[in-house]
C-alpha cells in the first residue's frame, strides 16, 4: 500500500499514542490531539512521570516513510527544565 502525503499533514493526528508512564492526567493522547496551546494549564499536554529512559510512541496505522517530525516543548516554566 502506498500513501502520498505532504510535509504539512499531521499523519499522527488523533492516532493511538502511548508513553512510558503518565504524570497525573497528562496522557499520551494529548501530544497528538492537534491543539497547539503551549501552556499546559490552558490545554492538556502530555507529561511522563519520572523515568530513566522516557519514551512516547504513536501508531500511524500503516507503514509510512516519514520525512520529518516536529516536536514542540511546553511553553510554561516547566518546558525549560
Amino acid at each position: 500500500m502506498s500513501v502520498k502525503g505532504r510535509l504539512d499533514v499531521n499523519v499522527a493526528l488523533n492516532r493511538p499514542s502511548y508513553q512510558v508512564s503518565d504524570f497525573g492526567d497528562y496522557y499520551a493522547k494529548y501530544a497528538n490531539d492537534g491543539i497547539q496551546e503551549p501552556n499546559c494549564y490552558a490545554a492538556k499536554c502530555t507529561h511522563t512521570d519520572l523515568a530513566t529512559n522516557p519514551w512516547w510512541a504513536v501508531d500511524l496505522g500503516i507503514a509510512l516513510h516519514v520525512w520529518g517530525i516536529m516536536f514542540t516543548n511546553r511553553g510554561d516554566e516547566f518546558g525549560t527544565v
